[in-house]
């Protein structure tokens, strides 16, 4: 080995630990960096071929400078991420409901707060039912209770619309991020492809997935080309869908509905589907992260939805296809919750929209449907109801979520209503008001077409509910007779005949009785304790259960998130502690290469001087 050889030598190392002290500064630079991966330089010793037979040293080089980075932590740190963001969306939510069906006190108001002072208001009123003032003081207040039903529905409503937005948004940042990470991947594969390190890039992209994860599960997968020709391919997969094949984003896209699934639903709820035509499964429990959070929100039932089996198909006068449904799940007109029209029915998995429908009551209380399909049928459309009739299809109108979100307690208040206002005016016009007539209805709905009141019908002996149409036909009298289908948490309201006129309240149970009988009265106030009016028991017990559901729903989820953060932010903690630099490590590693690149300039000295003394001060 020459002497000149040893200044190569010297050289190599300083350009080597070099290298190794700014990759230590760059660590320590990014000590807290979110998503930063410590960098180590890897070095080998390089070796000069003097012969075939013969090689020597000749310093060291950086073989490439490599991320500390373990996947496993980044699929459990995201997959941990998506289910606290799903609990975080539903705690978010049911606190609100919370807040509008819950009333601690009795200044905060609420539903049960007004219930009970309607109640006791009609108690107090006994034995006085032909005081005027007690009169007006009973409209007053079932007014006030019906008037906290809508602002509760209206509140519910209110939720599930800006949970519709919130889906819209996180769709929209779903694909901003999908759009960023093609952007990083292109920039990592054209350094990579000219052997550049891309470590601070890949760091990057695996920041902007962990936000992803956010919104919902993400799969990222990195395959090397085959054999080792070409350039890594990059995918994201989300729902069972690729979101990205390395540059090309297939986007989700975002549509308005034009039908609805619950009677109470807003207008417009958005569907998510991908942009290349494929199947995207809104209710998925693959899908997870906010997204998922929000459509269990807004759609969540409880899976209380309307069932059967198809029984034939028609068509009617004017030539529209009428589906029959039978063999239904639901056979009580206050249990009731499909839209009355435009919307969604499942028949043998494939899916249709419908106008209208009725039903038809047997004399048993079993409910027939009958559905009358919106859209014209192709001739393979119709020989596919054919076979499903054939083969006695399942049916399902709307979707079975099994979550309990604002359709689930919009169903809740409008079980209440129904059952209560129609035992309540059931009793009421079975009694006589001051004008010696027979009660008519007390608790009422508004029309949606011109804002008048309903003649409900009862359902007298046989106990079970009378026939209807989805939609309220006005009589040649210009009344509308119908079913309390048509009453809602949404529209519920006191009979505006009875709000005018006080003295139409029928608390006589004789046509004769005298103004100060009462003795129907006596019945209406009563009912606050008919333990068999509801599946729960008494009007109290249905509303205090609801009560309590809502806020076991609403621990249950506050306290999922509190335990998913703990999780996700464990995990995190583990992923740092092999990835992340380490303040104290760096450190002491930049002064251990500030030693070697001193020991290397010494180094540099001593050849420095031995060609010295051997070119200027030998003899020749």
């Amino acid at each position: 080995m020459s002497t000149f050889q040893g200044l190569e030598i010297a050289k190599s190392g300083m350009l080597t630990y070099n290298v190794c002290m700014q990759t230590a500064a760059h660590n320590l630079a990014n000590v807290g960096t979110r998503g930063y991966s410590r960098q180590v330089a890897k070095t080998s010793a390089q070796i000069r071929n003097v012969s075939s037979i013969k090689v020597i040293g000749a310093g060291a080089y950086v073989q490439e400078v490599v991320r500390e980075h373990n996947n496993y932590y980044d699929i459990k740190y995201r997959k941990e991420n998506a289910t606290y963001s799903k609990y975080g969306t539903h705690s978010y939510y049911l606190k609100h409901v919370q807040t509008y069906i819950y009333a601690k006190n009795e200044e905060d108001g609420g539903i049960t707060t007004a219930f009970d002072q309607f109640c006791k208001t009609l108690t107090g009123s006994v034995g006085d039912g032909g005081d005027a003032t007690k009169r007006k003081e009973i409209t007053t207040v079932a007014d006030t209770l019906t008037s906290f039903i809508q602002s509760t529905a209206s509140d519910l409503r209110d939720l599930q619309e800006e949970a519709n937005e919130e889906i819209k948004s996180c769709v929209d940042q779903i694909n901003a991020l999908a759009q960023k990470i093609a952007a990083v991947t292109k920039q990592i594969n054209t350094l990579e492809a000219y052997g550049n390190p891309a470590n601070d890039l890949r760091d990057q992209r695996e920041v902007l997935i962990d936000e992803l994860s956010g919104y919902c599960n993400v799969k990222a997968v990195e395959e090397e080309p085959a054999n080792g020709v070409g350039l890594p391919q990059f995918y994201l997969y989300v729902n069972g869908g690729i979101l990205l094949e390395t540059y090309r984003v297939n986007e989700l896209k975002v549509t308005e509905m034009d039908t609805t699934k619950a009677i109470n639903d807003i207008s417009g709820l958005y569907k998510v589907s991908w942009a290349d035509g494929s199947p995207f499964n809104e209710y998925s429990s693959e899908l997870g992260g906010k997204l998922q959070g929000l459509y269990e929100f807004r759609d969540g039932n409880n899976s209380t939805t309307l069932s059967g089996k198809i029984a034939g198909i028609e068509n009617d006068k004017d030539g529209n296809i009428v589906v029959t449904m039978n063999g239904a799940n639901i056979n009580d007109v206050n249990l009731l919750n499909i839209p009355a029209q435009d919307g969604e029915i499942t028949i043998n998995n494939s899916a249709y929209s419908y106008d209208t429908f009725e039903v038809q009551v047997s004399d048993s209380g079993e409910f027939t449907y009958k559905f009358t399909l919106k859209q014209n049928m192709s001739v393979d459309d119709a020989k596919a109801l054919q076979h499903a009739v054939n083969v006695q299809a399942d049916v399902v109108v709307g979707d079975n979520v099994a979550y309990k979100g604002v359709p689930y307690y919009m169903a809740q208040l409008n079980e209440f209503v129904r059952t209560y206002s129609q035992k309540f005016n059931d009793t009421h016009k079975g009694g006589y008001d001051d004008y010696e007539n027979q009660g008519i209805d007390f608790f009422n709905a508004k029309v949606p077409a011109d804002g008048a009141n309903y003649i409900f019908t009862s359902k007298g002996d046989s106990g079970h509910d009378a026939s209807f149409s989805s939609v309220a036909k006005k009589e040649e009298n210009g009344t509308y007779t119908g079913s309390y289908y048509y009453m809602t948490a949404l529209n519920i309201c006191v009979t505006d005949a009875v709000m005018k006129d006080p003295k139409l309240l029928a608390f006589n149970e004789l046509q004769e009785g005298g103004k100060s009988e009462g003795l129907n009265l006596k019945k209406l106030a009563d009912l606050k304790d008919d333990s068999k009016m509801f599946l729960h028991g008494s009007p109290d017990s249905f509303l205090q259960s609801m009560t309590a559901d809502v806020g076991v729903d609403c621990k249950k989820a506050l306290t999922m998130e509190e335990n998913q953060l703990s999780i996700r932010d464990a995990v995190d903690i583990q992923r740092q502690a092999i990835s992340g630099p380490d303040e104290d490590e760096e450190t002491e590693s930049l002064l251990t290469f500030q030693k070697m690149l001193f020991n290397q300039y010494k180094v540099l000295s001593v050849m420095n001087e031995v060609l010295d003394k051997l070119i200027n001060q030998m003899a020749v």
